[in-house]
């Protein structure tokens, strides 16, 4: 997961310098710049520093940030998020959409997967 910070898109929004910035917070420009040019939230952000930032910019915090997931975390949870869904409808992991439909009451459409393939390939054709 990586939290992503936006001075520069705030700044860009306002139409503001790095020196009108500097001006405003009273930060040093090193300071200013390299909070500006940095895509990622900083390891230590402190609590005045961001005071500063939030009045001069008249914003909240959280414009000023923008949580994004990693791929690798968003398929974790939908992974997880899907198993914990099947196990609250009784679901098997393992289970094809025939062996569903054989479950469900009523009568099966389709006696194989072929059949049910062959009908899904003659409905798009028409």
């Amino acid at each position: 997961m990586s939290v992503k910070w936006r001075l520069n898109v705030l700044m860009a929004e306002r139409y503001l310098k790095n020196k009108d910035l500097t001006e405003a917070t009273g930060m040093h420009p090193v300071t200013i710049s390299k909070l500006k040019n940095s895509q990622e939230m900083p390891e230590r952000l402190e609590r005045a520093t961001l005071e500063k930032l939030c009045a001069a910019l008249n914003c909240q915090p959280g414009d000023l940030m923008l949580w994004e997931p990693d791929l690798e975390t968003v398929e974790t949870s939908d992974s997880t998020h899907q198993q914990s869904q099947n196990k609250h409808q009784g679901v098997s992991p393992n289970h094809s959409a025939i062996d569903l439909l054989d479950e469900l009451p009523g009568q099966r459409l389709f006696k194989t997967p072929e059949e049910a393939d062959q009908y899904l390939q003659d409905e798009r054709g028409s």
